[in-house]
């Protein structure tokens, strides 16, 4: 008869634990939780690194961040932006002499420009020497329960 109290009393106080646990979807051990954050990394689709495409290791950007190719465009129509202003101001100089103050300020800042282009550049390549990938397969698309029997104990 205690026993059978006993268990009652245990049910009462586990059930209703349970059911919550369950309606709020939050696992209860920490291979449920593992499970649900690669869920929700599965959801996210990873972007793959343009700098070594062989390898798929994935990027996540945040939003407003730009992708290299954006930041190499708008170097690019900088660079053209102050090309077509010097040829502008030096024929206008011709005409004008007053131009060729604008025109030799636009020269400066084209040296300028091209002086930090070529130092990002180098830091690139320095950053580039310096990152170190370690060795090994990558597992980008495996099943949840693969990782997790290769995982150990």
């Amino acid at each position: 008869m205690v026993l059978l109290i006993l268990a009652v009393v245990w049910a009462l106080f586990l059930v209703p634990q349970v059911l919550r646990a369950r309606a709020e979807k939050t696992p209860a051990d920490s291979i449920g939780a593992f499970r649900a954050q690669l869920s929700v990394l599965e959801r996210t689709g990873p972007v793959t690194n343009p700098v070594r495409p062989s390898m798929a290791v994935p990027v996540y950007r945040p939003a407003g961040v730009a992708t290299r190719e954006q930041i190499r465009r708008r170097r690019q129509n900088i660079l053209f932006g102050l090309l077509g202003a010097m040829a502008f101001t030096l024929f206008v100089g011709l005409v004008v002499p007053a131009f060729f103050a604008v025109h030799l300020v636009l020269d400066v800042l084209f040296a300028g420009y091209c002086a930090l282009l070529v130092r990002a550049r180098q830091l690139a390549e320095e950053r580039e020497m310096k990152v170190r990938y370690l060795p090994g397969r990558m597992l980008t698309h495996a099943e949840p329960s693969l990782l997790l029997s290769r995982s150990g104990s």
